[in-house]
């Protein structure tokens, strides 16, 4: 079975083209980052491409996964351990078809409603958010906690459910409250890629992750 990274470090179009983007990148994996998602919605198909090639060559150095936003066949070209949809993104069958059986496939869900279709359809996790008000997000009325409760009660049933990662505004003094309400992992952006120190940075959230939910 495959362990479950309960921490990613998630990027935007602007990290994901700095030029300091591997430096920071190897900087999170040297700290213990479990894992790394690809997420870019203006970059063109053949900047993102080459991206995935260099995170792809480096989350197998350290021996992490490597997500990819969206794109099921960069996925596919370098053997991503899980594509990331949209919520509005290609339905779970057609994003299957393209990556094969190896990848885990989630989505991204803002409602119980989503998230219901996802599971049923086969997500192997959701991303729900954003929980709490985030800058990537200005215009975003944040969810809140309760929304990850709501959703975990929503999807349980037999068999294993999706895991529930929890973003927008998850800080470290954050993760025992998202974690209390039902997300087994969280997904940060600007705290981990701005970090001054990605080492404590890292360590900070794992040592959240370890410890007690509230």
């Amino acid at each position: 079975m495959r362990t479950l990274p309960r921490l990613v470090a998630v990027t935007d179009d602007r990290r994901l083209e700095a030029d300091d983007f591997p430096e920071r990148l190897e900087a999170l994996l040297g700290a213990g980052l479990p894992a790394v998602w690809l997420r870019a919605k203006e970059l063109p198909a053949g900047e993102f491409y080459a991206r995935a090639l260099l995170a792809r060559a480096a989350t197998k150095a350290y021996g992490v996964e490597l997500w990819i936003g969206d794109r099921a066949d960069v996925a596919a070209l370098v053997g991503a351990e899980r594509l990331h949809v949209p919520e509005r993104g290609l339905p779970h069958p057609a994003a299957r078809r393209i990556v094969g059986e190896g990848p885990a496939i989630g989505r991204s869900v803002h409602g119980i409603e989503a998230a219901v279709r996802a599971a049923s359809e086969g997500a192997d996790h959701l991303v729900v958010g954003a929980i709490f008000r985030t800058a990537s997000h200005p215009g975003v009325e944040p969810a809140g906690p309760g929304r990850l409760t709501a959703v975990r009660d929503a999807i349980a049933g037999p068999g294993q459910p999706p895991a529930i990662f929890a973003v927008g505004g998850i800080e470290p003094d954050r993760v025992a409250d998202v974690r209390g309400a039902g997300a087994d992992g969280v997904v940060a952006l600007r705290a981990l890629w701005e970090a001054p120190s990605p080492r404590e940075a890292v360590d900070r959230y794992l040592a959240a992750l370890e410890g007690p939910p509230r």
